[in-house]
């Protein structure tokens, strides 16, 4: 990894942490679909980051956003929960031949049979466990997973349009 990646990758999680509490906090699409994107580090990390970093960059990118949004260690919980199935989200989807050791997670490496199951399957996990824990109360069962299918698939349309952006030509 050169200087390079890292500062590139510590601006990232900057920018996306900024993004997140201060511009889209309070945006939701009818009061249903929240867009948490903050979620992109986990999801773009590189495929054979070790799970203890992807832990550790779970908690600390939940935690940051927990202080700002008052919400005591949910979005820490299901940030560090789906750090902790992604690997098994990747077995669960492995292509025939396996990944590249120099694979990434992009839209034109990947291509769109893969990578929109997989952020998906990332978001609607980490949106089904935000939302169920947050709610803690049966008789929300049912609006907390609308609240998690909706902001799963808005998740999805965002990171897509944004890895669109991020391709190189």
């Amino acid at each position: 990894m050169g200087n390079s990646f890292q500062f590139k990758w510590i601006f990232i999680v900057i920018f996306c942490l900024f993004t997140q509490v201060f511009i889209l906090r309070d945006v939701a699409l009818a009061n249903v679909a929240f867009c948490f994107i903050y979620l992109w580090m986990i999801v773009k990390a590189p495929i054979h980051t070790p799970l203890l970093y992807l832990l550790l960059l779970g908690f600390f990118l939940g935690w940051i956003v927990d202080i700002f949004y008052n919400t005591h260690g949910i979005h820490s919980l299901a940030t560090v929960f789906i750090a902790f199935l992604r690997p098994a989200f990747f077995k669960v989807l492995t292509p025939v031949n396996g990944y590249d050791e120099r694979s990434s997670v992009s839209l034109a490496e990947m291509k769109a049979l893969w990578f929109f199951p997989y952020i998906f399957l990332m978001l609607l996990t980490h949106h089904l466990i935000l939302f169920l824990v947050e709610s803690s109360d049966a008789s929300l069962f049912m609006y907390s997973l609308l609240r998690a299918l909706a902001s799963a698939i808005l998740g999805t349309l965002v990171f897509g349009m944004l890895e669109l952006f991020n391709q190189k030509n």
